[in-house]
């Protein structure tokens, strides 16, 4: 028994459908053309990977988020300091929430902000410190918690998440979890 056929990359011109319409062909009637050729090459893409014609687009679209090479480019700098915050009242990352990045300077008497951002729809905030940005020290990651519910409409418990570490090998990547409810959090260090 032999393998079945394996699909095309996706993106890959299927056959001479596919062919994109070239600037000042044709007008409005160039633009349905090319629109009925992308319908086109769109549903012989999802017959090749056996989806539904309204599946490829979705895939091609995860795989922008999920970083394939369609979507490369687009994406940040990786950074050596990451955070993810999980809202685990609803069980959905918390997107939207307020946080600070500082460092403790003046032999430690000190804050001193180094980034202010929010987290995106993943729940995470990419880009706190740029490569060769970070050095050994004590940061401190400030989460305004009591921001976040309240445009949830829910109370809160604690105004603020306080997360103090100290970094002492700068070549190394960290991550700060936090896993937040109107009630608790939890914090430890991630990989």
């Amino acid at each position: 028994m032999g393998l079945p056929p394996q699909p095309a990359p996706l993106g890959q011109k299927l056959g001479s459908r596919s062919r994109e319409v070239t600037a000042g062909q044709g007008g409005r009637g160039g633009a349905l053309r090319w629109r009925r050729e992308r319908v086109t090459s769109a549903r012989a893409e999802s017959r090749l990977l056996g989806m539904s014609s309204g599946s490829a687009p979705r895939l091609r679209a995860l795989q922008r988020h999920l970083g394939s090479r369609e979507g490369r480019g687009m994406e940040p700098v990786s950074s050596p300091l990451t955070t993810h915050v999980l809202d685990t009242a609803s069980g959905l990352p918390a997107q939207g929430l307020c946080l600070c990045l500082s460092r403790l300077e003046n032999h430690g008497q000190q804050w001193t902000e180094l980034r202010r951002s929010y987290t995106n729809p993943d729940g995470r905030c990419p880009g706190l410190l740029l490569p060769g940005q970070m050095k050994a020290g004590t940061y401190k990651l400030t989460f305004d918690t009591e921001g976040y519910w309240k445009k949830r409409g829910q109370d809160s418990f604690y105004p603020y998440v306080e997360v103090v570490f100290t970094i002492t090998n700068e070549t190394h990547k960290f991550h700060v979890p936090l896993l937040l409810s109107p009630w608790s959090y939890t914090t430890y260090r991630g990989s």
